[in-house]
């Protein structure tokens, strides 16, 4: 494990990027988990600029959504896939015959993500993801429970969680769906790079808690990563503000 502080979120997307570009020309058919959400925005403006700059070349990639909204097509604009594609997908080079995602609209959600968890397999598994820290621990949809899954599922979203993503449905009538579909913790666990992206003063208190607390604990999903075998953290100053400097020491 790793910790990386950053001065600001601008920071914490170029060195995101960099990390990213670093890892695609090492491996150019590289496994990428794509996330969504506010957190990794900064990094695909910097991954575009960077691909635009002839730095990087995405055509061999392949890629998975890290999740997405259950019910919620495609073209729908507060689906995941929709996100990808306005930030990242379509502005750089990389063949659509190479991007998967979850199907939200399938009649069996179940089958479907049984399947969605075997084609990561039949890839080699996961070369990079990357994920914030939700309100409650949460990492992509892996929601605080008494267990978690190992393998893309179905989940009911807490309560904290469609509070926290409200903002983006305030022009949709039915709020934020009750339901996502998710990566599970073994195919979190097996990533072979792993990154957490925090930036903002409200993120300090999750910080502190998962590194000044040593239990791994289901209902913190995000502590589980302490087992990772190659996790790093880019955070930015004001994330890091509540953690001990003898902790920013010990993971420099």
């Amino acid at each position: 494990m790793k910790i990386i502080v950053c001065k600001d979120y601008e920071e914490v997307s170029k060195v995101m990027a960099e990390k990213v570009v670093s890892i695609v020309n090492q491996k150019p058919d590289c496994v990428f988990c794509l996330p969504a959400g506010n957190s990794p925005i900064g990094m695909y403006k910097e991954l575009v600029k960077m691909y635009q700059e002839g730095k990087v070349d995405f055509s061999q990639m392949r890629t998975f959504d890290m999740d997405e909204y259950a019910g919620l097509k495609p073209e729908d604009c507060h689906s995941f896939i929709y996100f990808m594609h306005q930030h990242f997908l379509d502005h750089v080079n990389i063949d659509l015959k190479n991007v998967r995602y979850p199907d939200a609209c399938a009649e069996d959600l179940d089958a479907m993500c049984k399947q969605y968890a075997q084609d990561i397999i039949d890839a080699g598994g996961l070369d990079i993801a990357i994920t914030g820290i939700g309100d409650d621990g949460h990492i992509a949809f892996n929601e605080p429970n008494s267990y978690l899954l190992p393998r893309c599922h179905v989940v009911k979203l807490d309560e904290a969680t469609r509070k926290q993503n409200e903002s983006a449905f305030k022009d949709c009538l039915t709020g934020v769906p009750e339901y996502a579909i998710s990566t599970g913790m073994e195919e979190h666990m097996k990533t072979r790079n792993y990154f957490v992206v925090c930036s903002g003063k409200h993120k300090a208190p999750l910080l502190k808690k998962l590194f000044e607390n040593d239990h791994i604990d289901s209902m913190y999903p995000v502590s589980f990563l302490r087992m990772h075998p190659n996790v790093e953290f880019i955070i930015d100053e004001q994330a890091a503000s509540e953690l001990d400097e003898e902790i920013l020491n010990y993971y420099k």
